[in-house]
């Protein structure tokens, strides 16, 4: 094997023990696994602002940001509102679309200089037929997704801005390095309030 082939397989190697790490809290499976999984994927290095999925286009991808952050957007009053974030070992798709394969108004978009492992709709329902564990890797995404969602509806509810605003940090410092505009939608409130709360942290 010549370099290029034992920098690829090194690469390789490397992505499979990144994605056993994600995954390992919930299902704990062999290296091997993961190895094969990974095969049926592609990992693409892309730029910040990069559109992982246009706004009224079918979600192709289930994405997981190997390193780096990105959301998913909505067009509302003439401004992007962020319904969900995502950062480094996370999932970063438009779920909805990604299972119905139909088109939904959310757009998927990075926010920083990103390295994003993609697996395609079809290369995941392949993950189904592998064994026993396709099915339980399938459940897992959907019930991320759901989770999350339905845990952000709870917050922002129960909470106040501040306290959301200070919980995103505690559960990553990476929020800091997302767009003003972008974070204050998640939240709920306008970047001038954004700006008073983290002025009042410091």
């Amino acid at each position: 094997m010549d370099d290029n082939g034992m920098h690829k397989k090194a690469q390789e190697s490397m992505i499979a023990a990144q994605l056993k790490k994600i995954f390992d809290p919930f299902i704990c499976l062999q290296i091997q696994v993961w190895e094969n999984f990974e095969k049926l994927g592609i990992v693409e290095n892309f730029l910040k602002e990069s559109i992982l999925k246009a706004s009224n286009t079918k979600e192709k991808y289930l994405n997981i940001i190997l390193k780096g952050s990105g959301g998913n957007l909505i067009w509302s009053k003439n401004n992007f509102v962020c319904i969900d974030i995502a950062f480094a070992n996370e999932f970063l798709c438009d779920y909805m679309s990604f299972t119905l394969q139909k088109p939904t108004p959310i757009e998927v978009r990075l926010f920083e200089d990103a390295t994003v492992f993609r697996i395609s709709h079809q290369n995941f329902h392949h993950v189904l037929f592998i064994g026993t564990f396709g099915e339980k890797v399938a459940r897992l995404v959907a019930e991320a997704s759901l989770i999350d969602k339905q845990q952000h509806q709870i917050d922002f509810l129960t909470k106040t801005a501040k306290e959301r605003y200070l919980e995103y940090l505690e559960r990553s410092e990476e929020i800091e390095r997302m767009p003003l505009k972008y974070l204050a939608s998640y939240i709920g409130i306008t970047p001038q309030s954004l700006s008073r709360i983290r002025a009042e942290k410091i």
